[in-house]
Parts: structure tokens; C-alpha cells; sequence
């Protein structure tokens, strides 16, 4: 999970330089290195949601365990998680093509939300409301 989150913090700071630079020998090794972290994030993310579902399958009543608000609100946010990785990809495709409407402080922006999801998944887990 740990991983996956490095990811995902770090492939919209990728897009960032990329819209802003003006060298296209820079945004050509950006996209290289942009395609080559969703790569590497993708199967840390599968292997997340597999290990999370794991865990409530394996807990003594699983069916109570999957109705637990918190455990719901820690499912939502993993579901906006791989929403976003998906719109990562999309983004990434855009940049590639050189066919987006994204400026840098758009991306910036972007590059907050999972900050915001991390806050609330730590905020269910400890307070377990």
C-alpha cells in the first residue's frame, strides 16, 4: 500500500514538469519515466486491494467485517484510488499525444487529492468510527 501511495504522490509531479518544460528531449524522457512508474504502481495497487480483501475474508466474520463504517470508508477510498490511477493513465496518454487542457497549476491541484484520500483512510483506521 505504502508503495502504491509513492506512486500515485509522485506520477502527477511527473506530469507537472512534463506540461511545463519546453525541451522536448525533457518530455520525451518524462513520458518514459511517467509510463514506467504506472507500470511499476499498477500490480502494487492489484496486490493492495488483493491482500485488503484477504484480510476481511480471513477475520473471524467476514460478513460483519465488511459492514464496519470505517472499513466501508477505507473500501470508498481505495476505490477513488484506482479511479485516479486510472485518470493518471488517461493524463498520461493526453501529454503523451500533446492533446490536453491541463496547466501546470491544474496538475498541481490534481496532485493534492490523494493526499486528501490518504488523510481520510488513516483518519477511518485509528478512529475507527
Amino acid at each position: 500500500m505504502v508503495s502504491w501511495f509513492a506512486g500515485i504522490f509522485y506520477l502527477p509531479r511527473l506530469f507537472v514538469y512534463h506540461e511545463e518544460s519546453d525541451s522536448l528531449e525533457v518530455k520525451n524522457q518524462l513520458s518514459i519515466m511517467e509510463k514506467n512508474l504506472f507500470k511499476f504502481i499498477t500490480p502494487l495497487g492489484i496486490l493492495a486491494l488483493i491482500f485488503g480483501i484477504m484480510m476481511g475474508l480471513l477475520s473471524s466474520n467476514w460478513s460483519e467485517f465488511f459492514t464496519q463504517d470505517w472499513i466501508v470508508v477505507k473500501i470508498f477510498v481505495v476505490a477513488l484510488l484506482a479511479s485516479y490511477q486510472l485518470m493518471c493513465r488517461k493524463i498520461m496518454q493526453e501529454l503523451l499525444a500533446d492533446d490536453h487542457h491541463w496547466t501546470g497549476f491544474k496538475l498541481r491541484v490534481f496532485n493534492e487529492a490523494p493526499v486528501i484520500l490518504l488523510l481520510l483512510g488513516i483518519i477511518a483506521a485509528v478512529f475507527k468510527f
